[in-house]
């Protein structure tokens, strides 16, 4: 099955209208959560801490890769290989693309008392909210492995969402900051997906076309 450009651009194009529509609601983020109990406060906290921690580059991206190459390597499925070297490289490339956008949108964090807007380039971490890297790395990950193995990526894009959600819940970024990182690791995750499964068909197509040495010569 090929990757439909189309459609994962116009669900790109509407991750773009989302973070459009929910500007007015930005500072009061409806997915953070405020318990008033000190227990369930606490234990929200320490969820957030875990999945911002353990989502970061080192913890689930490098760690992916290992996982899915290491499958490959035992199961000799070069598509696994493949598919890690794809979600590696989209994390990459989706977290070092948001890192310059922030430095140079300069919008402050949530946690930062500054006026919210952009304030221009800027290498203070408390002014490089927008985009999330956190957010861009996590779904840079995910979306190779659902485009190319939508079993396998699907609680992987969900555990890239719970980053996402962390982000806001420990007051690190704005839910637009979070929403705008999601097309941005779309950009990168398009081309090699499509690069992971044209891999796959040239292998099945070479298996498919190779003469069978069991016939005898005419």
């Amino acid at each position: 099955m090929r990757p439909r450009p189309w459609l994962f651009s116009a669900l790109a194009a509407a991750v773009v209208a989302g973070v459009i529509w929910v500007l007015p609601w930005d500072d009061a983020a409806p997915l953070v959560l405020k318990p008033t109990d000190k227990e369930t406060r606490e234990a929200v906290k320490q969820t957030a801490q875990a999945l911002s921690f353990y989502g970061d580059f080192a913890g689930f991206n490098v760690a992916l890769f290992v996982i899915l190459l290491s499958a490959g390597w035992l199961l000799r499925s070069r598509k696994f290989m493949r598919i890690a070297v794809a979600s590696l490289l989209c994390a990459s490339l989706s977290g070092l693309c948001a890192n310059v956008i922030r430095s140079a949108t300069g919008r402050p964090r949530p946690s930062t008392k500054a006026e919210d807007r952009l304030h221009g380039p800027s290498f203070s971490s408390a002014y490089q909210a927008l985009p999330s890297a956190h957010t861009a790395t996590a779904f840079g990950g995910a979306l190779p492995v659902l485009l190319s193995a939508p079993v396998m990526g699907a609680p992987l894009t969900v555990a890239a969402a719970g980053v996402g959600w962390s982000r806001m819940q420990l007051n690190r970024h704005h839910l637009t900051d979070v929403l705008a990182s999601v097309p941005l690791s779309f950009l990168f995750s398009l081309p090699l997906t499509r690069w992971a499964m044209l891999g796959r068909m040239r292998t099945a197509s070479t298996l498919t076309h190779a003469p069978d040495s069991s016939r005898p010569p005419h």
